[in-house]
């Protein structure tokens, strides 16, 4: 009974013994430089080590862990603002990625394209001829207004109310019409200009998709 008393005791004790080592050998520890370069080692985490960042390390002395600083708000602003720029420049090469792909869907070949942007510029320019013949012919009704309202005071009478009021809605139809002429023939330049863009741009994106296709 003694011999089985003293083999289960020190059963236990080699029990508690090999658990002491263990949690010696799992025990971790923790160091941090200040902001003058020194280390630090501390059983526990000082609110001063999250100033400055720190390690985790084990008995050995080999670290497993590293803790960052905390950042302070201006910096936490700054990522956030860096954050979103990358989100937005990753959304734009997606939109241009995606038009891209819309442009080589709707135009199989360079020469679609060119018929396209063209059939543009020639709307534009039926437009500016419709308009240039709108303006022409208002033009000449003014003229005969103002003919007529000269004839009225070279022999002393007043011009008419009625007379005088088709050659100020005339004016400012032709000053209406005059500026849209002006915006069309911007337009059309600009579109035209905008083809030889266009055009290369298609050429390169084309480049690039032919180039996939072959595994390049």
């Amino acid at each position: 009974m003694r011999v089985a008393l003293r083999i289960l005791l020190g059963g236990v004790v080699l029990w508690l013994a090999m658990g002491s080592a263990q949690a010696q050998n799992d025990r971790v520890r923790y160091k941090w430089r200040d902001e003058t370069g020194s280390l630090h080692f501390a059983d526990m985490i000082p609110p001063e080590a999250t100033k400055f960042g720190y390690e985790v390390v084990n008995k050995q002395g080999i670290t497993i862990r590293r803790v960052e600083r905390a950042k302070t708000p201006e910096e936490l602003a700054a990522a956030k603002a860096a954050a979103e720029k990358t989100a937005a420049e990753r959304k734009k090469l997606d939109d241009a990625a995606r038009t891209d792909a819309q442009m080589l869907a709707a135009y199989p070949t360079e020469d679609d394209l060119r018929k396209s942007i063209q059939a543009q510029i020639d709307l534009i320019n039926q437009n500016i001829q419709a308009t240039q013949i709108g303006i022409a012919s208002q033009e000449k009704s003014l003229a005969e207004r103002l003919n007529h309202a000269d004839e009225q005071e070279r022999v002393g009478k007043p011009v008419p109310p009625a007379v005088q009021k088709q050659i100020n809605t005339l004016k400012e139809g032709l000053s209406e019409q005059r500026a849209f002429l002006q915006r069309r023939t911007s337009d059309r330049d600009a579109m035209a200009k905008q083809m030889e863009t266009s055009l290369e741009h298609y050429r390169q994106i084309k480049q690039k998709q032919d180039d996939l296709r072959k595994g390049r």
